[in-house]
């Protein structure tokens, strides 16, 4: 297999502007998999729209959005922040976080993901937030194993950051992952020309076997303005079917091809020790 783009619609489930605008994404194969927060208000309404798309669960123990107050589905007093939410920062989290706590959590999101009927082809942490500590990143590798799902993990998480290699860890387990990811700021990507001129300066940069971009799409309405637009990247419908080939030719002509999380998992070509 040659280089390989997944391009992730993040954010389904967090509000109806990013759900339906992700699953537009999808559908007119701008993006390849999407990834749903199931602590979302809009998560059921992934749910009913669901046709087997490549879909993978966003796994939330912080709730940093003012107005958003994401909270467990289980009984975990080290998870609740002050404001009987999650806590609202990583620091928090960190300081106050049982091990076994945060596992029956994300094990709950995943079975709720699964009890909707959806097929989950992969996980990541919202915020990266476990990796910091080794005892919480263990339920996370301890839960892509359980459930077969590839598993979205910084590179960068090695011994140099953050003590010990989570993302050596994770391979030598078996687990399927990515070879890079790569950063798109929200406010200052603005809009689909700006994102394929990031993406062609990356890709040029430096090649990878399996490449990572996550994106939260959104519908303009008003509801995403009274979300804030700052991380979200708005587009219009009438344009994803030209955008998306504009994407493939772009791919084409840099050597690399789309691919979506469950074809990495299928393939068998990730080198696990690389």
């Amino acid at each position: 297999m040659g280089k390989r783009l997944i391009l992730v619609a993040d954010g389904l489930g967090i509000t109806e502007a990013t759900t339906s605008a992700g699953f537009l994404a999808i559908q007119s194969g701008l993006a390849t998999s999407g990834r749903l927060h199931v602590v979302g208000a809009w998560a059921r309404e992934v749910a009913r729209h669901y046709h087997n798309e490549d879909l993978g669960v966003g796994l939330v123990l912080t709730s940093p959005h003012p107005v958003l107050g994401y909270r467990p589905l289980t009984y975990a007093p080290t998870l609740m922040g002050g404001a009987g939410t999650f806590p609202t920062t990583v620091e928090d989290l960190l300081e106050h976080a049982e091990a076994t706590e945060v596992y029956h959590e994300l094990r709950a999101q995943l079975e709720r993901a699964i009890l909707w009927g959806l097929t989950i082809s992969h996980i990541t942490v919202f915020e990266d937030c476990v990796w910091p500590r080794a005892d919480l990143a263990d339920t996370v590798f301890a839960l892509a194993e359980e459930f077969d799902v590839a598993l979205r993990i910084e590179p960068a998480y090695d011994e140099e950051h953050l003590g010990y290699d989570a993302y050596a860890l994770a391979r030598q387990r078996g687990i399927t992952t990515v070879d890079r990811t790569l950063p798109v700021e929200g406010d200052i990507i603005t809009s689909i020309a700006q994102l394929f001129d990031v993406l062609e300066g990356e890709l040029r940069l430096k090649t990878a076997s399996v490449t990572e971009l996550s994106v939260t799409f959104g519908t303009n309405t008003s509801e995403l303005h009274a979300y804030g637009t700052k991380t979200i990247l708005v587009i219009d419908p009438v344009d994803l079917l030209s955008q998306a080939s504009q994407l493939n030719q772009l791919l084409t002509a840099l050597d690399y091809s789309l691919d979506g999380y469950r074809g990495i998992a299928s393939s068998g070509t990730i080198d696990l020790m690389h």
